[in-house]
């Protein structure tokens, strides 16, 4: 069988290749991205029936037949082909005679100036720009210039097209130059129909028009996006700005296209969906597969986080979205982020939104409804208590959200590494005797496993009715700090914080008291450490809890210059004989991990890390004297914090399993 399809996309400006093209495919017709079912919403809205209608290129597509036939009388029908006008006279003379047809060239049109309201071209400049060669470009320039001079101001040329960048970037200049009015509409319907009759949905469809407005001096055009179904028209900032979105658009189609015929071989793939007129993306989606899923047969789900609860293990990590995807026992999940600073009402709202483009990620097989999964039974809540700029760690954010069993959550996020909770603390709601409302943080309890697991190596060297010295590098939110002075309310404790913004955070959102036993200084840490060594201080206990705001080094926390050799060997001079060293390690690199960790243990005497079985963090505790037994004074020191915890009537550890201790505990 002879491919109806071109070798080279040159063919398509040849006018042997039609008249080849039109003579071997007779009189079935051929339409060119969508037929009029598809695309008439879009039409009866750019075009009325009382407009003087050029149709460029119309081979043997049925669309003027159907616009003639719901009222449409003014048509009139150009194309180079000798064959295909022929054909369609004959077939419309009689049934539609006032339908007009004409072989011409677009690029030199005979028509008198003005002549037409609408220019409609359905393919046609695609097929005349194939590539950017100096004639093609010329070639085009004339059809464009014929456009101009054909139709009259306020008139409109409407363009069906797939917006190839270099089609794109063209089209988009010259009327952008001319200061035509631009808008550019995505045509969703024509990509469904490929879907349910090829199995896989095409490249973006796009409907430009372009309405002709006549230039005046320092004006610039209108430009306008409609890049989903049903919603109305955005105004965008020039030209850039929609072939970004367009680009955007045309990318996930690939993807999409890739994933309905194959697998992505276990690999997850992340995409960002936002509204054009929306600046921050409104939903982040993952697609995660199980690795030896095979392309037919799949099944797949989607699964929508609640508002609050994305940074959790099984959400925020690619581990516990593997580990999601087992659970729900599908071999293709979409896990469905609801981002920050949108409004969710319902889960059916969520799902009206998504239907489509969750879709777009099924296999090509895949002919059920889909379905979705959640936790809880609702969208969550994302309250913003208070948002704010640090001139030192940018801006940031207190939210409220519901953790598990409904207990109410306070955190800080660091908008430059939102996915990251800096700090978290418990918070009750009561009424005063007046009836106002009052918010109460909970400093008895502990949200995050890793402050956990740093005081438990605290009791280690501590006891909470004798007096002790520490020393915290890194403020946060102050949770731990706050539960480090009801543990030990004998001690001092010095906290170090670079950011001052940090610690109005902690005080006026968090709970934080600083007083005699809890001293805050804002400095450099790194600097601190320096000075207090030369001072000869000394400290029972030295804590790393701070963060780094130089993401691309792989390491989250502590920053790289807080583990070099000469730092950590400060470090170790200012502990006591008895002494600990207690470091929350954030790394993404094995080889800078293992690094770290050798340089550990040629500084001190013991050297034992945790790693947390549902997070990123892993604690090194780094004694100064030799322990025979580390894993038995760890595991001491847990019982301690739970007789702690009960005598003082603090609130539970559900952060901390003392049972699993001995097995989060690396081996030497």
């Amino acid at each position: 069988m002879t491919s109806l399809l071109p070798k080279s996309s040159f063919e398509f400006s040849k006018a042997d290749y039609w008249e080849a093209f039109f003579k071997h495919r007779g009189n079935r017709t051929f339409e060119w991205y969508g037929e009029y079912p598809e695309l008439c919403s879009y039409l009866h809205k750019y075009i009325k029936t009382k407009d003087k209608i050029l149709v460029t290129g119309c081979g043997n597509s049925k669309i003027s037949e159907d616009l003639y036939d719901v009222g449409y009388r003014q048509i009139t029908n150009i194309d180079i082909s000798k064959l295909v006008i022929k054909q369609m006279k004959a077939n419309n003379d009689s049934k539609r005679p006032e339908l007009i047809f004409e072989e011409m060239d677009a690029t030199n049109m005979s028509f008198d100036k003005e002549m037409f309201t609408v220019v409609f071209d359905k393919g046609t400049f695609d097929a005349l720009m194939p590539d950017e060669n100096k004639s093609t470009v010329t070639n085009v320039t004339k059809y464009l210039e014929e456009i101009d001079r054909v139709l009259r101001i306020g008139g409109r040329y409407i363009v069906v097209t797939l917006l190839q960048q270099h089609i794109m970037t063209f089209l988009l200049e010259h009327f952008y130059e001319k200061s035509w009015m631009i808008r550019v509409c995505r045509c969703h319907e024509v990509e469904a129909r490929s879907f349910k009759e090829q199995g896989y949905k095409s490249l973006p469809v796009f409907l430009v028009i372009f309405t002709k407005f006549k230039k005046m001096p320092s004006s610039t055009s209108i430009c306008e996006m409609c890049l989903t179904q049903d919603s109305p028209a955005t105004r965008v900032e020039g030209i850039e700005k929609i072939k970004e979105l367009v680009l955007e658009a045309q990318m996930v189609a690939i993807v999409c296209n890739g994933l309905q015929r194959s697998t992505s071989g276990g690999k997850e793939i992340e995409l960002e969906i936002h509204r054009p007129d929306e600046t921050s993306p409104r939903y982040t989606l993952r697609v995660v597969e199980m690795p030896n899923a095979k392309a037919s047969g799949m099944s797949y789900a989607a699964f929508i986080v609640p508002q609050g609860r994305e940074t959790e293990w099984a959400f925020g990590t690619l581990e516990g979205r593997q580990f999601l995807l087992k659970e729900t026992k599908v071999d293709r999940l979409a896990v469905i982020i609801l981002n920050r600073g949108h409004d969710f009402s319902s889960l059916e709202q969520i799902k009206s939104e998504l239907n489509s483009i969750v879709q777009d990620f099924a296999p090509s097989d895949y002919k059920k409804s889909i379905s979705y999964l959640s936790v809880g039974g609702d969208v969550g809540i994302r309250n913003e208590v208070f948002s704010g700029e640090s001139p030192v760690s940018g801006k940031y954010v207190v939210e409220e959200t519901h953790g598990e069993n409904g207990i109410l959550l306070r955190r800080l996020y660091f908008l430059s590494n939102k996915g990251a909770i800096q700090s978290e603390a418990k918070v009750r709601k009561v009424k005063t005797r007046k009836g106002a409302e009052r918010v109460l943080v909970d400093t008895t309890s502990l949200s995050c496993s890793h402050h956990g697991y740093m005081t438990i190596g605290a009791c280690s060297v501590l006891d909470s009715s004798s007096e002790g010295k520490l020393l915290v590098i890194g403020l946060g939110g102050g949770a731990l700090c706050s539960y480090l002075k009801k543990v030990f309310p004998k001690s001092v404790i010095t906290a170090i914080e670079l950011d001052p913004e940090v610690l109005n955070i902690a005080v006026n959102y968090f709970g934080l008291i600083e007083d005699k036993q809890l001293i805050v200084y804002i400095k450099d840490g790194l600097i601190f450490l320096s000075e207090a060594e030369k001072r000869g201080e000394k400290y029972d206990l030295i804590m790393y809890d701070v963060d780094n705001k130089d993401i691309i080094t792989g390491i989250s926390s502590p920053p790289l210059a807080f583990i070099e050799n000469d730092i950590l060997q400060k470090v170790k001079n200012m502990l006591t004989k008895k002494g600990l060293f207690i470091l929350n390690l954030v790394c993404r690199k094995k080889c800078v991990r293992d690094d770290l960790c050798k340089t550990l243990k040629s500084i001190f005497r013991t050297v034992k890390a945790l790693k947390l079985e549902d997070d990123l963090n892993e604690i090194f505790y780094c004694w100064n004297q030799s322990k025979t037994d580390p894993e038995a004074a760890l595991s001491q020191a847990c019982t301690n914090l739970f007789d702690i915890v009960k005598q003082k009537k603090f609130d539970t550890l559900p952060c901390v399993n003392p049972a699993n201790l001995k097995d989060l505990l690396q081996p030497d």
